[in-house]
């Protein structure tokens, strides 16, 4: 019987945090109440500018004909002139900007417009799992930096430059998993670099709007104003807890933007659009609430905090995401799928072990900051008890 399945994929390994999600399913079927704080998956809900926008455009019936691939103007121009007002940065709504189905679809097609089989894809370790595998499905050949320490990963991009020609960096900052923040220096040097060998930045810049300080991430696209070498994914669902609308962006170089559109004219007819109608009015009349919503993670990771680095954790320190980065306890490094699943078993939680990530994640977890405080409180005591009888 002749096979299916094309070659790259069944050649995927199996998705890490299946083990987690099989254990945690399991345990709810037994009737344990399972503290999910493994899925980065929003919590908060949409505010109700937004949701009220999409009903009253979704009765409108022309709103259900088919859109176009690359967003509608307004929503193109909406996310132009934010750029403007934070980060000084101007974008042509027509030839910098178009809309994507998320980020993760957004990267991935992105890549696939651009690459070339076999070109060098530089990109995290321990990284976003998409960031990953969207270079191999675009058939670039992949080059794992660690980057548990932005310096660290700095110099190891400039140590891969001085043997091999690459055509994309691929990074995310603020970073998930491990929640590092840079600043603007950091995204000079890697813009002096692209411009020194000649290949195109792409930043994910999933978590641009939560963060806890009065210093907001900086853009990527502020250190390439002519947007010569640079990318950036833009997205609503974390900042504006939009998730499950699936509303992004790629924004930057004009030809890149271009090759993205043009293969997306032929893949999709873009999102609905009375979602894409709503998230315009969320861009234009809600910056109050990504404010709101940083808040809220920031109460919640104060928590996680102080109670892991009571039992010995060492956590990250972070100014940005929805997430706590912790190393874990002497005793349980050396498995951090083992230790996770341990927790769902024995103190009724679910956390990311860190290997998921990729190998460099070997030996921390991630906490997704997706519970309210009461929750994430019985999680933490669950956590203290567990390691106090183990």
């Amino acid at each position: 019987m002749p096979k299916y399945v094309n070659k790259l994929v069944e050649n995927f390994p199996e998705y890490l945090f299946n083990q987690i999600n099989y254990k945690k399913l399991e345990a709810r079927q037994n009737g344990k109440d399972i503290i999910d704080l493994g899925y980065g998956n929003p919590d908060i809900p949409s505010n109700s500018i937004v949701v009220d926008k999409l009903i009253e455009s979704a009765k409108i019936s022309k709103n259900h004909k088919y859109s176009v691939s690359k967003g509608i103007y307004g929503l193109r121009n909406a996310i132009s002139n934010r750029y403007k007002d934070i980060y000084e940065v101007e974008l042509d709504p027509d030839s910098n900007i178009v809309n994507t189905i998320g980020s993760k679809e957004g990267l991935t097609h992105l890549l696939m417009s651009i690459l070339d089989e076999g070109d060098n894809v530089i990109v995290q370790d321990p990284s976003y799992p998409i960031h990953h595998f969207a270079p191999l499905i675009a058939k670039g050949n992949l080059i794992k930096v660690n980057c548990l320490d932005s310096d660290k990963f700095l110099e190891g991009v400039k140590e891969v430059l001085n043997k091999k020609n690459i055509k994309v960096l691929l990074v995310s900052f603020p970073h998930n998993p491990t929640t590092i923040s840079v600043d603007q220096q950091f995204f000079d040097e890697l813009i002096l670099l692209a411009k020194t060998h000649d290949f195109l930045v792409i930043n994910d810049f999933a978590y641009s709007d939560v963060f806890f300080s009065d210093a907001r991430p900086p853009s990527l696209l502020q250190s390439d104003k002519n947007l010569n070498y640079s990318v950036e994914l833009y997205s609503l669902t974390k900042g504006y807890s939009m998730a499950g609308w699936r509303v992004g962006f790629a924004l930057g170089n004009k030809d890149v933007i271009g090759s993205l559109t043009k293969l997306k004219s032929y893949i999709d007819y873009g999102t609905f659009q009375p979602i894409q109608i709503a998230s315009t009015v969320a861009l234009r009349e809600l910056n109050h609430f990504p404010i709101e919503v940083s808040n809220i993670y920031k109460e919640r990771r104060d928590i996680v905090v102080e109670y892991l680095s009571n039992l010995n954790f060492t956590v990250q320190q972070s100014g940005a995401t929805m997430f706590v980065w912790a190393e874990l306890p002497e005793k349980y490094k050396k498995d951090s799928i083992k230790f996770s699943l341990n927790l769902i078993e024995s103190a009724n939680l679910a956390v990311s072990p860190g290997i998921g990530f990729g190998e460099c994640g070997e030996g921390f977890i991630r906490i997704a900051l997706v519970e309210n405080k009461q929750r994430i409180r019985q999680a933490m005591k669950n956590v203290q008890k567990f390691l106090e009888n183990d």
